[in-house]
């Protein structure tokens, strides 16, 4: 009966015993400056819940797939990167449309396009992402 109970109340309740799912955190810089406010994501394979976080005015962020910072699965991930503009740009053609620019290079938005891949490990160190705008 106490098996049954523990079946129920843990996926319902997100029971976080997933051992591969690992801290990860670092930096990250655009033009070699940190980025405030920029979203990272970091996609394992297809069946698994991607890794999110946001940077602090460092640049520093820290990845969150289940819990607040419970970190990124184990293995390959391909990362992206975005920070839209502050300001958002009406669209003329239709009137009260708001179009947000990114800050961020277009190619770093897409983990399939970035050519940013981490590999996540256990006891992994902080990480530093590098991107430029040309």
């Amino acid at each position: 009966m106490l098996v049954v109970v523990a079946l129920i109340i843990c996926p319902t309740t997100g029971c976080n015993s997933s051992p591969n799912i690992v801290p990860v955190k670092g930096t990250v810089l655009l033009n070699g400056k940190p980025l405030e406010g920029a979203a990272v994501l970091f996609q394992p394979k297809a069946d698994e819940r991607p890794a999110v976080g946001i940077t602090d005015k460092l640049g520093t962020f820290h990845l969150t797939t289940r819990s607040q910072g419970d970190g990124a699965h184990v293995g390959l991930n391909k990362v992206s990167i975005t920070k839209e503009s502050d300001e958002p740009q009406l669209d003329d053609a239709e009137e009260g449309i708001q179009d947000f620019t990114l800050i961020t290079p277009a190619q770093y938005a897409s983990p399939e396009l970035s050519g940013i891949e981490i590999d996540v490990y256990p006891g992994m160190e902080s990480i530093t992402l590098e991107m430029t705008s040309d």
